[in-house]
């Protein structure tokens, strides 16, 4: 068997080889090497960040717990003082009642009595009551006589009235009544067809309905309590 010549390596490989076994040292201990110190400082802002925004979070439930029951305690406050205004109001209405009861215990005591004494007085216990009320702010509609007025009255019928112009009020059913401006109860009415020799009505000074509006109106314009027809 014939020996291999061993072939030896010319200056230049051998530069070649040197530098790329420094290199693979290299990388391996640049692998071998631990996390450089801004990753662990990454890190610690972040946990710290993670840390504040829990705190915050646990400040706010608590604030919103704690305005939860502030609100449920001032509901149940206010229902108690809202109870107590309707009880004391409702006291006062009643006391002020109690001497209307009164004469009409009177008034029955002398039931008998055929001089008309009894007429007279309910009539005065009557006075009594609506004077009472209107001290609460209540006020009669005005009705009869009056043009018909659909936000205040209520037509029942018409009524055919000759010596009555149309759509004017000539028999009242039942009073309406008006709590603090606002109707409480339209009054119930009967309204004429009108006649061709009746004349309009003349609204009384304490008449509620205002009727300015209509005075500056040309002749042949037709008016709110004109135009608006009542319920047959």
């Amino acid at each position: 068997m014939s020996k291999k010549i061993p072939i030896e390596k010319s200056e230049l490989e051998k530069r070649l080889e040197a530098e790329a076994a420094a290199e693979a040292a290299d990388q391996t201990e640049k692998q071998a090497e631990p996390a450089p110190a801004e990753s662990d400082a990454q890190a610690a802002s972040a946990r710290e960040t993670i840390e504040a925004l829990t705190a915050e979070r646990d400040q706010l439930k608590d604030q919103l717990l704690r305005m939860r029951a502030e609100f449920d305690n001032y509901r149940k406050r206010t229902a108690r003082d809202v109870e107590r205004i309707r009880r004391m109001a409702a006291e006062g209405l009643i006391s002020e009642l109690l001497p209307v009861a009164d004469h009409l215990e009177l008034a029955m005591q002398h039931a008998g009595d055929s001089s008309g004494g009894l007429a007279e007085g309910v009539g005065m216990v009557l006075k009594q009551f609506y004077d009472t009320l209107g001290r609460y702010g209540l006020e009669i509609i005005p009705a009869l006589g009056l043009p018909f007025d659909p936000h205040v009255h209520e037509a029942l019928m018409q009524r055919e009235e000759p010596d009555k112009p149309a759509h004017t009020v000539v028999e009242e059913f039942q009073k309406g009544f008006t709590l603090g401006g606002q109707v409480l109860r339209p009054a119930k009415v009967i309204v004429s067809t009108g006649g061709p020799d009746a004349k309009a009505p003349e609204p009384k000074e304490d008449n509620i309905i205002d009727f300015a509006p209509f005075a500056d109106q040309p002749e042949g314009e037709s008016t709110p309590a004109d135009s608006a027809e009542p319920p047959a």
